[in-house]
């Protein structure tokens, strides 16, 4: 029998095999698994929860970044740029990274680099030590910087820190600077800003509402540290808007006559101060406007608080005057418009001397018998004092008013003084009535004065007197156009005014300052500025119109407390306003007192 071959059982793995396969398995399904609960939390973020992850990051590693925008320009009306704001720069030290040496050693070559004072250095040398011990992180070196010297302190802080500790501890913050590239030039007008902009006093301050911008807004993506910033144009949430240029009525040509020749004769009569406005007298336009002494707005935070008070002042707005005899062709065209009298009527016999109620009167000089007109022409103290009394109380007030005095022209400028007169139950029907037709008792500012001499020789049109010509941002224009404000005298009277004005330079008291072939108007005064009446402090002031034929423009100069001998308005103020007339016309002729070498000039 044969014998079977044995049977072959199945291989078996070797246990170390088996082993191994059942990780890789394992290990095959967990990854699987893995995978598959990462796909299903990627589609729940990037699908499902997208809005919500996608607020979450911009809150979690974004920031909103402000968009700065520019404050507008201030302009004249030929477009010279007066006031602007450019890119600056705050400058300050991280604390944290620097020794107390480090402190002391990098605050001192910085304020050396942007030129400080010694005893501001100091104040800067102070203000960071103490912070520093007091575990501060940060101390200010810079405000408002411009970019050379953002640049030079880098430099000078890589040498001393070198570069990569100077980033760690330098900080610079961007904003914007006021600056006025024309100095002196139309100061008391244009007025400045504080450190942060605001307006502090001028056009600066009244019209903060159209030169202030609004900045925008933007996202950006930062880093946990923010080392790294990103933002592109459609990151821009709130888009900036720049204020609006504001052109004026200033022309640069008359403004600069205007200063000089006023400086000129502040000079000349080695006076206190002195203020000129040139007006277009038919719109109410200013085209010059000038006070002295002067300042710098861009050197404004440096003055003494006692100095500054002087020289910041507008003193054709802000200041109040009693006025002397540049009343009188007011107070004349009014007695005209009631009809008490004649232009040609006699009233007054001849002297020097004259008696009223109580009061002595007394004239510069004896013109013997003389007419209304003759009143106004040799400035007659007399002759307006009787017709003062002529007038009386009611009308003489009636004729304030109706003028504009003592009341604000609404002039786009702060501070404007009102002035005042003596109150109706006061009125002294001998003293008031006498002293008002004289320029006395009753106060009133120089913008009043031209606004009202503007309204006698045009036609007797009241308008207010105004600075901005337009707006202007991007596209958009606004004008401003003039304001009739009332009707002062018809236009008979207003031609008869100009020809007694007329008069005046022709023959008068401002006859040195006619100039051949080039016809004007104008009254001197003369008023005493001692409320004591000491005859001691001067004011000489004279206003003006010019062409004759087709008034154009009307001045005003006034010069107070000329301490050179002469005090008279008609040798004082007058030459001033020649001068700026010749100039502006560019008349060849000089003015008479120009040939006949007046004295003082």
């Amino acid at each position: 029998m044969k014998s079977q071959p044995p049977e072959v059982s199945p291989a078996k793995s070797p246990p170390g095999l088996q082993a191994r396969s059942g990780a890789l398995w394992f290990f095959t399904i967990s990854v699987t698994l893995v995978f598959l609960l990462l796909g299903v939390r990627l589609f729940y973020i990037q699908v499902l929860g997208h809005e919500d992850h996608l607020a979450r990051a911009r809150s979690g590693i974004g920031r909103t970044d402000s968009v700065p925008a520019y404050p507008g320009d201030l302009r004249t009306s030929d477009g010279v740029i007066l006031a602007r704001s450019v890119t600056a720069w705050n400058m300050g030290l991280d604390l944290r990274l620097l020794s107390g040496d480090q402190v002391q050693s990098v605050v001192n070559t910085a304020s050396e680099t942007l030129g400080y004072s010694h005893s501001r250095r100091r104040e800067r040398l102070g203000d960071a030590v103490r912070r520093k011990a007091n575990r501060r992180i940060y101390a200010n070196i810079g405000r408002r910087v411009d970019d050379s010297s953002r640049d030079m302190v880098r430099e000078s802080l890589d040498r001393q820190l070198g570069p990569a500790l100077r980033k760690k501890t330098l900080v610079v913050d961007r904003l914007t600077r006021r600056i006025y590239p024309k100095n002196t030039f139309l100061c008391h007008v244009i007025g400045v800003t504080s450190h942060d902009g605001t307006g502090q006093a001028g056009l600066e301050l009244s019209l903060a509402p159209w030169l202030e911008p609004r900045s925008g807004m933007r996202r950006v993506i930062t880093d946990a540290r923010e080392q790294f910033r990103f933002y592109s144009p459609e990151m821009v949430e709130v888009a900036p808007i720049n204020g609006y240029d504001i052109y004026l009525t200033v022309d640069s040509k008359a403004q600069s006559i205007l200063e000089e020749e006023l400086q000129l004769g502040i000079r000349k009569h080695r006076a206190e101060s002195g203020l000129g406005v040139l007006m277009n007298c038919k719109t109410g336009s200013i085209l010059a406007m000038a006070s002295w002494p002067v300042f710098d707005p861009n050197e404004f935070h440096r003055y003494p608080p006692e100095i500054l008070a002087e020289k910041r002042k507008n003193r054709v707005i802000e200041n109040v005057y009693e006025i002397g005899s540049v009343i009188k062709p007011f107070i004349a065209a009014a007695a005209f418009e009631t009809g008490v009298v004649s232009r040609d009527e006699k009233i007054w016999g001849g002297g020097r001397f004259h008696r009223i109620g109580g009061r002595r009167l007394e004239d510069v000089s004896n013109h013997g018998p003389i007419t209304v007109e003759e009143a106004v022409v040799f400035s007659s103290n007399i002759g307006m004092g009787i017709l003062g009394m002529k007038l009386g109380r009611d009308r003489l007030i009636e004729a304030l008013g109706r003028f504009g005095f003592c009341r604000k022209t609404g002039i786009r400028l702060p501070g404007e003084g009102k002035g005042k007169h003596t109150p109706r139950e006061q009125w002294n029907d001998i003293y008031s009535n006498t002293s008002v037709s004289m320029g006395y008792e009753v106060q009133i500012s120089p913008i009043q004065l031209v606004t009202a001499f503007a309204s006698l020789v045009n036609g007797g049109y009241l308008v207010r007197p105004r600075l901005v010509d337009k707006y202007v941002r991007d596209d958009e224009i606004i004008r401003n156009p003039p304001h009739l404000v009332g009707h002062t005298v018809t236009e008979e009277t207003s031609a008869m005014m100009r020809k007694i004005l007329h008069r005046i330079v022709d023959e008068g008291t401002g006859r040195y300052l006619k100039m051949k072939g080039f016809e004007f108007g104008g009254k001197t005064g003369t008023a005493d500025m001692d409320p004591r009446y000491t005859k001691k402090d001067y004011l000489a002031s004279f206003e003006a119109f010019a062409p004759l034929d087709d008034p154009e423009v009307v001045i005003l100069v006034m010069i107070e407390k000329p301490r050179a001998g002469k005090y008279y308005g008609g040798s004082v103020a007058g030459p001033v306003v020649a001068r700026v007339l010749r100039r502006y016309f560019d008349i060849a002729a000089s003015p008479e007192f120009e040939r006949l070498k007046f004295k003082g000039w």
